[in-house]
């Protein structure tokens, strides 16, 4: 027997991209009582569970197309049988296999087709991004996504009989015959329109989810990926990173080079619509934190709300009194349980990603994270040390098995301590705790940290920048060592900027993170031994001669690492010189130095 939390776990670990949901639906509409009865058990490896998942899959769901289905990894069917006759190629001219050898033979026209879909030119929508339909200055209250695309969109005759209950429905759609040229799109839209009449849904966000991803995210790749766009698409789950990210992030993000331009709310029952809705404006409301890129232009971020089978499409923009977002409809209310309300929401994915198009050459370049989403660090080998996660206000870290992480030094409850400490310093260039959240999952460190900034792509290119970046890094040191910890990992990559906008320019506040690596300073471990020394370390003479100590001086000396990048003027050399042979006593004396008090003045 197998359990439905085990069959899950398989599930989630080799279901190929998109069909994930679906077959959790699946293995969700088997009683407990008929689980047990399947032949594979809870000890059983993934891959053994999840071909028998596929396979049943495949068997219950009577596909009526021979292209691959969600039940199929590494390109390759998995659990499902064919005949000899199809084993050796020869199918009767009357079986659905040999009409598919046919078409075969034609071309596949999908991707002319899909360009004429999408030619329609927009209707004014109050752009003023240099073209109709733009995602800047848009008119909400004048736009409508019920507006025609450049062609009908193609379905299979596998769709007359809807056709034949809901003659609507032709002002979306025209039949191509089977085995014409419009095979992958058309597949596409006709799997939409058809439904999930073969499988059963319960009432559960799995189910939502399900739903959506057959109407707009299956879709709105095609069609991104069809206009040669940078884009990702992501869902929400609480499995990997917590009940505060199921919290706060949308069930559903799109960006287009990191810029958050789609979003979706889902809810289980149709009683939850308007808690969807709410939610589009609290959640990750506008296309990237505003305060990392001011001066910037902010977009319209398109969205949807999704619960049981109703479904509505909005517009976040600015509120016209500023200071928040407001959401306005941009679709009527769908009914997905009709032939017709599925229909129109593809139809309106594929408007909304004409949006996106337009909208992309114009995204700002400088935006080297995304809000919402997720960047993972690895170790040697590829070992999966944690990741980070972008909120409006903060960053949530995770840091998996984090005692057992080389170099290493503090317990937890010695962290907590560190933070404390230094969230009393005040200090703007040291990263602290947002609203005091720590914890441990586990043996998952997770932490809430403040300030947002953008990560460093590359050291400062030019001595002025630089000058601010260091002393932005001396101050934070200075900080910490004041707390009574010294950091052991100075180096550019913890080190972010975040951009302030003043009546004087555009500056920016140099801010010294990731604090998991420090030590107390006055620890007395030799940080020689391989337990506590840290790879990016560029040697060990800046450890205490004989004991081997990490100490206050060795930040210094880091420090003195980072002003290596460039060349130097002759007051900069005296200070990268002195820092690196341990001559100047603190950081506060650094920061007296003449190289640094020149860029003050």
């Amino acid at each position: 027997m197998v359990s439905r939390g085990r069959a899950a776990k398989a599930v989630r670990a080799l279901a190929p991209p998109g069909s994930t949901a679906r077959l959790l639906v699946f293995v969700d509409s088997f009683p407990a009582e008929e689980l047990a009865q399947w032949s594979i058990q809870d000890t059983d490896d993934d891959t053994l569970i999840f071909d028998y998942i596929a396979g049943r899959f495949e068997k219950d769901s009577k596909a009526t197309s021979s292209a691959p289905g969600p039940a199929h990894r590494g390109g390759q069917q998995v659990g499902g049988g064919s005949s000899t006759s199809a084993r050796d190629g020869q199918h009767p001219q009357g079986t659905a296999a040999g009409q598919h050898n046919q078409a075969a033979l034609i071309p596949d026209t999908s991707a002319a087709y899909f360009r004429r879909v999408m030619a329609a030119q927009f209707p004014d929508s109050g752009s003023t991004s240099g073209g109709t339909g733009g995602l800047l200055g848009m008119r909400l209250r004048q736009f409508d996504l019920d507006q025609p695309l450049g062609a009908l969109l193609p379905v299979s005759s596998a769709a007359q009989e809807a056709i034949l209950h809901d003659s609507d429905l032709l002002n979306y759609v025209a039949v191509e015959p089977d085995g014409g040229s419009v095979r992958t799109f058309g597949q596409m839209v006709t799997n939409a329109l058809m439904g999930w009449h073969d499988v059963q849904l319960a009432s559960s966000e799995t189910a939502t989810s399900f739903k959506t991803q057959l109407l707009v995210d299956i879709p709105l790749s095609y069609a991104l990926g069809r206009l040669g766009l940078h884009f990702r698409i992501d869902r929400n789950t609480a499995d990997p990173s917590g009940a505060t990210t199921k919290r706060l992030r949308p069930d559903f993000l799109c960006w287009i080079r990191n810029a958050l331009l789609l979003k979706g709310e889902e809810k289980a029952n149709e009683s939850a619509l308007q808690e969807a809705s709410r939610e589009l404006t609290s959640k990750m409301a506008t296309s990237w934190r505003p305060g990392l890129l001011p001066g910037v232009s902010m977009p319209c971020m398109m969205a949807y709300a999704a619960a049981g089978n109703l479904m509505q499409f909005f517009a976040i923009t600015e509120s016209s009194g500023g200071g928040g977002v407001e959401a306005w409809p941009i679709s009527e209310l769908l009914d997905i349980s009709r032939p017709l309300g599925r229909i129109k929401v593809v139809h309106h994915t594929l408007h909304i990603a004409r949006l996106l198009a337009a909208y992309a050459p114009l995204a700002p370049p400088q935006l080297s994270i995304a809000l919402g989403g997720m960047i993972q660090s690895k170790g040697l080998g590829g070992r999966l040390l944690g990741n980070v996660m972008l909120f409006g206000d903060f960053v949530q870290k995770r840091a998996f098995e984090y005692l057992g992480q080389p170099g290493v030094v503090l317990d937890f409850s010695t962290l907590v301590e560190l933070y404390t400490a230094t969230g009393r310093e005040l200090c703007a260039n040291l990263v602290r705790l947002h609203q005091g959240a720590i914890r441990m999952e586990g043996t998952t460190l997770v932490l809430h940290l403040e300030p947002v900034g953008l990560p460093l792509d590359a050291p400062p290119a030019d001595e002025a920048t630089l000058k601010e970046a260091i002393r932005g890094v001396l101050l934070g040191v200075a900080a910490l060592h004041r707390a009574g910890f010294v950091h052991r990992d100075i180096r550019w990559r913890n080190v972010v900027r975040v951009p302030e906008l003043r009546s004087s320019g555009s500056l920016s506040t140099y801010v010294l993170i990731d604090l998991e690596h420090a030590a107390r300073a006055d620890c007395a471990v030799d940080c020689r031994e391989p337990d506590f020394r840290l790879g990016s370390w560029p040697s060990e003479d800046m450890l205490e001669s004989g004991s081997g100590r990490y100490t206050p001086a060795s930040d210094l000396c880091l420090v003195a690492h980072l002003m290596m990048c460039i060349p130097l003027s002759q007051s900069g050399q005296h200070l990268q010189q002195a820092l690196a042979a341990r001559q100047v006593p603190s950081a506060e004396a650094a920061l007296q130095h003449e190289w640094l008090s020149l860029h003050a003045a």
